[in-house]
């Protein structure tokens, strides 16, 4: 069997029409839908580009393979599922971001057959100096400069054409093959082509909920300082970055229509498992938060389905699950067996259950952060309808994310969910020990600070460090 991965960059998943998003033109995304699965309550572990890929290929959680932030690089020891699908006769070909760090080789996804993607030389500095805090120069500046925008010609479209023209290829009848078809979009900054833009008319623009901003755990805080949005952006660019943050998801939305049609037109769609989802979400002003690296929904949560032969149509999984559960999914979708290696995986194949099968999944999903804008680390363990944040030195929180999908109710203040409390805590304890993460994060970011002050030298470095981050 062949698998099409469609991955795009920073979607929160609950924004798409089939997600239940009133308003949202994804009338692509929509269709795959109705052909396939949903998994409603699908989490990133972690909500950062690079570590949240990292975890994605090797079906591990960022703690077990020490990649932290955007300048970690993960050890060549740890395999992927490139790996798995190469060495069983299934050829990987990519187009578009993967986002790995240097030095590194290149974790089973072969160069011959890998465009557009561009490792990080050296990393993210701003990522490493967390207390004393940084704050990141000019990160305000991306809100300012959002609108419509000519976009034509860009890395995305590059990725698509390459995908396409891999598709109406010779090779691609003789499969089995695994395409990831990869895009940046809709990451910040939210410039869009007028024609999107236009789909969202500034006067239906509902902006999310900002909540009792004197309540956010000072790690929160943390992060509106580090992004310089300590002040709330005012209504007009607020509507403008919502409008074209809307405006890319629709403009990858025309993407899946395009890679959907071609399957069809190469009679490949009856030999083909389609899986589309996003490394992690965008936060959009809620809780006067921008971007990612938020333990709340609209960062953490990503959007997954899956589609194919065998696969039921129109069916919605609410079991939250995680992302390293596509690991062991996309090895048994190429029809490949995982190794003597993969034992321990903390994920399972989410095929049986999308085929209708009685089949268990995980019933804890984890994810946490350790890199920019947060002295120490964050930890979520999300069970049946409720979910822990614990910020570590600083306390929890816990919200019934169903009843309460804006999680503006904490309910650590509430004495009747005290045993909810203690019983998820309880879990996340069994699954790590969070003062033994966040001190190994930091160990590790303090030798990559030093590796990276001996690669480019002190007066390189410091140079770097002075236009990058800033320190009250």
């Amino acid at each position: 069997m062949n698998v099409l991965l469609i991955m795009v960059d920073e979607m929160d998943g609950r924004k798409m029409g089939c997600a239940g998003w009133e308003g949202m033109h994804t009338p692509n995304l929509d269709a795959l839908a109705e052909r396939g699965v949903i998994f409603e309550n699908t989490y990133c572990d972690s909500p950062l580009c690079v570590p949240s890929r990292a975890s994605f290929v090797t079906g591990r959680h960022v703690h077990e393979i020490h990649c932290w932030d955007n300048a970690s690089p993960f050890d060549d020891s740890w395999e992927t599922f490139a790996h798995r699908l190469n060495r069983q006769g299934v050829p990987v070909t990519t187009y578009g971001k993967i986002d790995f760090v240097d030095p590194c080789g290149d974790h089973g996804f072969e160069s011959e057959r890998t465009e557009f993607d561009k490792h990080r030389e050296i990393g993210d500095i701003c990522g490493l100096h967390r207390d004393p805090l940084a704050r990141r120069v000019g990160a305000r500046e991306r809100l300012q400069n959002a609108g419509p925008k000519d976009i034509s010609g860009n890395i995305d479209e590059q990725a698509y054409d390459r995908s396409l023209e891999f598709l109406r290829s010779a090779g691609a009848k003789n499969g089995p093959w695994m395409l990831w078809s990869s895009y940046r979009n809709p990451h910040f900054p939210h410039f869009a082509p007028q024609e999107y833009y236009d789909l969202y008319p500034e006067d239906e623009v509902e902006l999310p909920p900002v909540g009792k901003l004197h309540l956010l755990d000072q790690l929160n805080q943390d992060l509106r300082y580090h992004f310089e949005v300590d002040e709330l952006v005012d209504e007009e660019t607020w509507v403008r970055n919502v409008r074209g943050y809307h405006a890319l998801i629709s403009y990858i939305d025309h993407f899946v229509g395009g890679l959907m049609q071609t399957l069809d037109e190469e009679g490949l769609a009856d030999d083909t498992i389609v899986i589309f989802t996003s490394d992690h979400g965008e936060m959009l002003g809620s809780h006067g938060m921008w971007w990612k690296c938020a333990p709340f929904e609209p960062s953490v949560r990503v959007p997954l389905i899956v589609a194919g032969p065998d696969i039921e149509r129109g069916k919605r999984i609410e079991q939250p699950i995680g992302q390293v559960n596509l690991f062991p999914t996309i090895v048994e979708a190429a029809g490949c067996e995982l190794e003597e290696a993969d034992a321990d995986l903390p994920g399972v194949s989410l095929l049986p259950t999308a085929r209708g099968d009685e089949a268990e999944l995980p019933k804890v999903v984890l994810s946490q952060y350790h890199a920019h804008g947060v002295r120490n680390g964050w930890f979520m363990v999300r069970k049946d309808e409720h979910k822990l944040i614990h910020y570590h030195g600083y306390g929890h929180e816990l919200y019934d994310v169903v009843a309460d999908p804006d999680e503006l109710e904490d309910l650590t203040v509430d004495p009747e969910s005290h045993h909810k409390l203690s019983g998820l805590d309880g879990i996340l304890h069994e699954m790590l020990n969070p003062d033994v993460v966040d001190t190994t994060a930091k160990a590790d970011q303090g030798f990559r600070l030093s590796w990276m002050a001996e690669q480019l030298g002190q007066e390189e470095f410091d140079a770097q460090v002075e236009a990058k981050c800033a320190f009250d």
